[in-house]
């Protein structure tokens, strides 16, 4: 039997969390007729799908990012839509919004553009086309070829302590990074105690939940806790920061920039002020050595001589982006230069000599630390569609 003739499409979208979202509503905006014939690609066929599992395995129900910044094309939808529907507010500074109203907005936004699911299919392998300049994608579903390639999913590897490499080999379900908890299927931990790893908001979310659910928790982080309302100072937002980085030409120097604004795991203070309890030890500047599994768990040996037992150990140590981590693009890899698994970006986030352009983490190099936030969603968008379209968001009309 013949196989089916692959489709050729203006844009192919690999990723429908909130950086591929924001990309399809923003080419929308621009250009109503492209984003009725761009196709998106994402292995659970939803949008928004990664991004609510986490929420809802870490038991998150508050944002760490205002109001204003979120996947839709106008600053205030967001705030005007929690207002219209009658969604309660955080009360917290900066006001971030609840989860569920931010999980309601995008579905709405979803219905509202009349955006179809995504493709429930995995890109196996991407290669450049021989004519045409476009790229070509093999999934586990029919092959497409793309005039441009957006790639908006989140390609990282987990940072896993040197410490943890010689127990991974014994497969023990106690000890697991904290993308493979679920706090939700463990509805009763009484009596049990928790190490969790990690100082950064992830570890602050794992350990209030334990302890919601009767356990009690060492929260053990290498450095003090850094105690900050964001994950970047607001001025990498604007040109008080950004206008020296956009200025920087050495993209070495850049990275280093991005890495050290960025500065490791940090929490805000509404978050600290709920590990506050009696059941959570916190140690604090203190690396863990070395570990050994014991007949109901682990024994963890600490730099400053204490040992902890635990009967679970959550590794909530982090990820590095690394565009090398999605094993379809290995073709186009040796075209695209990168710089600890990001890659160099130009003012359009396109990268190499191919009509592939990135969004979110991936695009550090041009947008700064905040890439992956819900404010790089919307800038990378902003970027993109100019460069596809020639039309600025910024300067149409405010829609109704």
């Amino acid at each position: 039997m013949a196989s089916a003739p692959e489709a050729r499409v203006p844009i192919c979208v690999l990723g429908a969390g909130p950086h591929g979202l924001a990309a399809v509503l923003h080419l929308k905006r621009a250009d109503p007729a492209l984003a009725r014939e761009t196709v998106v690609i994402d292995p659970s066929g939803r949008w928004m799908s990664a991004w609510d599992s986490r929420f809802a395995r870490l038991g998150i129900d508050v944002l760490r990012s205002p109001s204003v910044h979120h996947p839709a094309p106008e600053v205030d939808a967001l705030s005007c839509f929690v207002a219209q529907h009658g969604f309660p507010t955080s009360g917290l500074p900066y006001d971030p919004p609840m989860a569920a109203a931010f999980r309601a907005f995008t579905r709405h936004l979803v219905e509202a553009a009349e955006l179809s699911q995504p493709l429930a299919v995995r890109p196996s392998r991407i290669t450049a086309e021989a004519d045409g300049g476009g790229v070509r994608i093999e999934t586990s579903g029919s092959p497409l070829v793309a005039d441009r390639l957006i790639v908006a999913a989140n390609p990282h590897r987990r940072s896993i302590p040197p410490w943890v490499w010689p127990l991974c080999g014994q497969s023990r379900a106690e000890l697991a990074h904290a993308d493979d908890v679920d706090l939700g299927s463990l509805t009763n931990l009484a009596g049990q105690r928790i190490a969790v790893v990690g100082g950064g908001l992830t570890a602050a979310h794992l350990a209030t939940g334990a302890v919601d659910r009767g356990a009690s928790v060492d929260l053990v982080a290498r450095r003090p806790l850094q105690i900050r309302p964001f994950d970047t100072d607001p001025g990498w937002l604007g040109p008080k920061c950004l206008r020296d980085f956009e200025d920087c030409p050495d993209p070495y120097q850049r990275f280093e920039l991005a890495r050290a604004a960025r500065d490791g795991g940090s929490m805000p203070q509404w978050m600290r002020d709920q590990l506050g309890h009696d059941q959570v030890a916190i140690h604090e500047g203190v690396w863990v050595l070395g570990a050994a599994p014991t007949s109901d768990g682990y024994c963890l040996g600490l730099a400053n001589g204490e040992s902890i037992r635990a009967n679970r150990v959550w590794l909530a140590t982090g990820t590095a982006p690394d565009l090398g981590a999605l094993g379809c693009l290995e073709p186009l890899l040796p075209d695209i230069a990168r710089i600890g698994g990001l890659p160099v970006t130009d003012d359009e986030l396109r990268v190499g000599v191919h009509p592939v352009h990135v969004a979110g983490r991936l695009a550090t190099h041009t947008l700064g630390p905040a890439a992956g936030n819900l404010w790089g969603a919307r800038q990378a968008a902003q970027r993109i569609t100019r460069a596809v379209t020639g039309i600025d968001i910024d300067m149409l009309p405010n829609l109704p």
